[in-house]
C-alpha cells in the first residue's frame, strides 16, 4: 500500500516540476541580456505589474558583468554626483545617460527617464571598458549598448 503512495507522489510531482518556468522580465528577455552581458545569464526578476518591478540578469561565466532594471512610481536618482550626464532623446521623457565607476571599480552605465507616468533606470555594470575599436569619421553612429537597453525597456512601457 505505502509502495502504491508512493509511486503516485512520484508521478504527481513531476509535472509540477516541470511545469516550472524560470522568472521572467515584463521589459528585457534573457536572450537579448546574453547577447549584450556576452555570455548566458541567471534573471532574478521581481514584478508587480508592467509599470513596477525590478530584474536583474548576471553573467554565468562572470558575476561582475550585469544588468539591472527598476520601473516605478518615482525616480530611482540611479547616478552619483561625480557621473557625467548626457540628455537622450527619442527613448522617452527626461532621458539621461550616465557614466561612472562604482566603489568596487566596475565601470557602470545607466539610462534613467520617465515613459507617461513610470520611471525606468536601466544600469549595465561591467569589469572594464568597452573594447570596441575607434569607429572611423565615415562609420554611421552606433547606439551604445546602453542605449539600446534603454529603447528596449522605454518600448516595452508603452
Amino acid at each position: 500500500m505505502i509502495e502504491r503512495i508512493l509511486i503516485v507522489l512520484l508521478f504527481a510531482a513531476v509535472p509540477g516540476a516541470l511545469a516550472q518556468s524560470p522568472p521572467l522580465c515584463p521589459w528585457l528577455n534573457s536572450g537579448t541580456a546574453a547577447k549584450i552581458l556576452g555570455a548566458d545569464v541567471v534573471t532574478i526578476a521581481h514584478s508587480d505589474s508592467n509599470w513596477s518591478g525590478s530584474c536583474r540578469f548576471t553573467a554565468i561565466t562572470d558575476s561582475t558583468r550585469t544588468i539591472e532594471i527598476v520601473v516605478g512610481a518615482k525616480d530611482s536618482q540611479r547616478c552619483g554626483g561625480n557621473a557625467r550626464f548626457t540628455p537622450l532623446t527619442g527613448i522617452g521623457n527626461e532621458v539621461k545617460l550616465c557614466s561612472y565607476r562604482d566603489t568596487n571599480g566596475l565601470n557602470i552605465e545607466a539610462v534613467a527617464g520617465r515613459v507617461r507616468n513610470a520611471w525606468f533606470a536601466v544600469a549595465l555594470a561591467m569589469p572594464s571598458a568597452d573594447p570596441r575599436p575607434p569607429k572611423s569619421q565615415t562609420d554611421p553612429p552606433v547606439p551604445s549598448a546602453i542605449e539600446l537597453l534603454g529603447e528596449q525597456v522605454a518600448g516595452n512601457l508603452y
